[in-house]
């Protein structure tokens, strides 16, 4: 007699999640800048989504499209990778974040 996980096909089935090793909760994200030309926001915006959201983004002046580009410290590697990728496809400068936080100024 089958059982009725038998019945559903393997990639149906329930499976039991895996134990996620928790990363310690950040004090602070990190932060860069980028520019690039106002008509190209949408489609940095549509890039930066497809990558997985590894990092997000607000604009800070729409005029000349400085957007501040925030993502867990945990992450920066691949937030960078996938900026320099957007900058293959979009013309665009990352410029590092000029406020520094309190445990660089001691």
């Amino acid at each position: 007699m089958k059982t009725v996980d038998e019945n559903i096909p393997p990639a149906l089935r329930q499976r039991r999640p895996r134990p996620v090793r928790a990363l310690p909760a950040p004090r602070a994200c990190g932060c860069l800048l980028v520019r690039l030309e106002p008509r190209h926001t949408a489609m940095f915006r549509f890039l930066l989504e497809a990558a997985g959201h590894t990092a997000a983004f607000s604009v800070l002046e729409p005029k000349t499209a400085l957007l501040k580009v925030f993502f867990s410290p945990h992450c920066e590697d691949r937030a960078r990778r996938t900026l320099e990728e957007i900058g293959q496809t979009l013309p665009l400068r990352v410029l590092e974040w000029p406020a520094r936080r309190r445990s660089d100024a001691s």
